[in-house]
């Protein structure tokens, strides 16, 4: 298993990048991690790194701020863009970089400069670990696709679905819902009704619409909306969680069972526990990680992915994907308008 690691992404980069791969890589004697920049900033940082830590030089970066397109047109030799250049010709399995988002999701899918999509897949989504009352839940899209429609939304929930099985297979048919401001089924955009007539006839263990508050009780396992709303969802609860911690942090004679009590629930919404979030339905394993990153997230993304690419995540997303399109009543949902009289 190869995976590549832009090393130059990140708020704290390349020296917490490069630790994590370290010891990600002690652990992992079956994978082969290449950390890819700038040869002056990040060599010195290898010292005597195990023999499956390899080096790429890279002379630009895409800045955490930068507009998305303009970095990767017109930095072709960037950290990031050499990464998913090493992935798009077969040198690599897997793609983590904790840098501009934009700029990842944009070469991961775009063709002409990166990636490109999994056989099937219209649109790729970002998918991100929630806690709730159950464990945690998977949210999507959180950013990859503002502008959804409801064949997109399907999509994810059956990308979701995988995803959340490779983190827990006990689960084998995971509850999956539609994040919307009510349970009814009338309720919502139209967007969000026409995706709910979908979802009922897809197969799926469809639980019907679920509440923003609900989403923490862990009503579904999967919990799917379009890139906008996951996004303002993810940045309010990281916000909100923040806030809490700070009032309690804030109250004076804490006992230490009040002061262990705040850090355990604190915990759940650690990042970096996970590591990253997959950009699902990407030609390769592709995982974003927090900019915020140090070393500890960048070891559990790198432990994550060689699972992802070891159980062969993206092969079970194109079966998904075509066991869907199997279903006759689908078949106009799938296909192109100038295909409307083919047979998938």
């Amino acid at each position: 298993m190869k995976i590549v690691v832009d090393a130059m992404g990140g708020d704290h980069a390349p020296g917490e990048i490069v630790s994590g791969v370290l010891d990600a890589a002690a652990e992992n004697s079956d994978i082969t991690v290449t950390l890819v920049g700038q040869q002056d900033k990040v060599k010195p940082l290898l010292g005597d790194a195990p023999a499956n830590v390899k080096f790429k030089h890279a002379s630009e970066v895409i800045g955490m701020g930068e507009d998305p397109t303009r970095g990767l047109r017109g930095k072709p030799d960037s950290s990031l863009r050499v990464g998913l250049g090493m992935v798009k010709n077969g040198e690599a399995d897997a793609i983590i970089s904790a840098g501009n988002t934009g700029a990842l999701v944009g070469g991961a899918t775009v063709p002409i400069l990166g990636l490109g999509t999994l056989e099937g897949v219209k649109r790729p989504g970002i998918a991100i670990p929630v806690p709730t009352d159950e464990g945690f839940c998977a949210l999507l899209d959180v950013g990859a696709n503002k502008n959804c429609k409801p064949i997109h939304l399907l999509q994810y929930a059956v990308m979701g679905s995988i995803y959340f099985h490779f983190l827990r297979p006990e689960v084998t048919n995971p509850r999956v819902g539609l994040l919307n401001i009510g349970e009814e089924q009338t309720k919502g955009t139209d967007l969000i009704r026409e995706a709910y007539e979908m979802f009922e006839k897809s197969g799926l263990n469809f639980v019907g619409n679920v509440e923003p508050h609900k989403m923490y009780t862990g009503k579904a396992d999967v919990i799917v909306c379009d890139g906008f709303t996951g996004n303002m969802v993810l940045k309010m609860g990281e916000g909100q969680a923040q806030f809490v911690y700070r009032q309690l942090s804030a109250i004076e004679d804490k006992s230490e069972t009040f002061r262990k009590g705040v850090e355990e629930i604190m915990s759940r919404f650690d990042f970096k526990k996970f590591g990253g979030a997959p950009v699902l339905g990407v030609r390769g394993i592709v995982i974003k990680c927090h900019g915020r990153s140090r070393a500890d997230a960048v070891a559990n993304a790198v432990r994550m992915t060689a699972d992802f690419i070891r159980d062969g995540m993206n092969l079970h997303i194109v079966e998904g994907l075509k066991k869907l399109t199997r279903r006759n009543r689908f078949s106009h949902w799938f296909l192109k308008p100038k295909d409307a009289t083919e047979t998938p």
